[in-house]
């Protein structure tokens, strides 16, 4: 307890905090040792643009995983997708509602059978705005497709 919430009084009650702390912890009991798990399980199946949805938003996920039931541990602040044991993605969780955090990486393996399939996509611009597609990478990319072609320049990104 806080320093001077001993002697406060909540609005018209007769005994101060302390008081009523002293009464009732006799009946307290010790907190357990185990550790416990505090978020919530979720079982989403995988659409077909490689996301998963918790809570009304969306959540982007390796695209090896779409059509999979997946599990996800929903926490205050994050969350992590399972496959088996197994985490294969995490997430900041997003706030609001209706909104989507996507990571290129989840994306990129599906460029190894279709190159080109992501280009100024959403996986694409959210990476370019987060700093981590940077000018230099697309110029290099842009760089070796005219090189190699399409399909090896976009595997050699990869």
């Amino acid at each position: 307890m806080g320093p001077g919430n001993e002697v406060r009084r909540l609005r018209a009650k007769t005994r101060t905090i302390g008081e009523s702390f002293a009464q009732e912890q006799p009946l307290l009991r010790p907190l357990p040792h185990e550790v416990f798990e505090t978020g919530r399980w979720f079982t989403p199946r995988v659409n077909r643009f490689g996301q998963v949805t918790v809570r009304c938003n969306s959540y982007s996920v390796p695209v090896r995983f779409i059509g999979r039931q997946l599990r996800v541990l929903l926490h205050a602040n994050d969350l992590a997708v399972y496959d088996g044991r197994s985490v294969v993605a995490h997430h900041e969780r997003l706030s609001g509602r209706g909104e989507s955090r996507l990571v290129l990486d989840h994306f990129l393996e599906a460029t190894l059978r279709k190159p080109g399939a992501f280009l100024e996509r959403p996986p694409f611009e959210q990476a370019k705005a987060a700093g981590k597609f940077m000018p230099v990478h697309e110029a290099w990319w842009t760089a070796t497709r005219a090189a190699h072609g399409e399909a090896a320049g976009t595997r050699a990104l990869i």
